[in-house]
């Protein structure tokens, strides 16, 4: 069983993921938020993020889309509020892993084609 990482290797950690992860959506395009850190133009409209130490909070603003999207992805949104999170820790966070789990999910809904209705 791997060792828990101490408190301040931890934070550490937890200080390189949110680097990581806010460099990745500048490169997306982000611009400031109004109630999220973040927001994000998608082909499902506007997504709002906030980076946390080892955890992402993201909502879509058009939950019909939203829903639409991560029902075809697997890993469904909140179905009333558009919430799509992404928790990562700590007793196992490996910020890599965790950053190519959320790069993984954001290029799908990146390239998410929305059906013609």
């Amino acid at each position: 069983m791997p060792r828990r990482p101490s408190p301040k290797q931890l934070l550490k950690q937890q200080e390189r993921f949110k680097a990581q992860v806010t460099a990745y959506l500048a490169s997306l395009g982000i611009c400031p938020g109004h109630s999220y850190q973040y927001e994000l133009s998608t082909p499902a409209r506007l997504l709002q993020i906030s980076v946390y130490g080892s955890w992402i909070a993201t909502r879509f603003d058009d939950v019909e889309l939203g829903r639409s999207f991560t029902g075809s992805c697997g890993l469904a949104c909140n179905q009333h509020s558009g919430k799509w999170n992404f928790h990562y820790g700590p007793e196992s966070f490996d910020p890599d892993q965790a950053l190519a789990d959320f790069r993984f999910q954001l290029d799908r809904l990146m390239t998410w084609q929305v059906a013609a209705a």
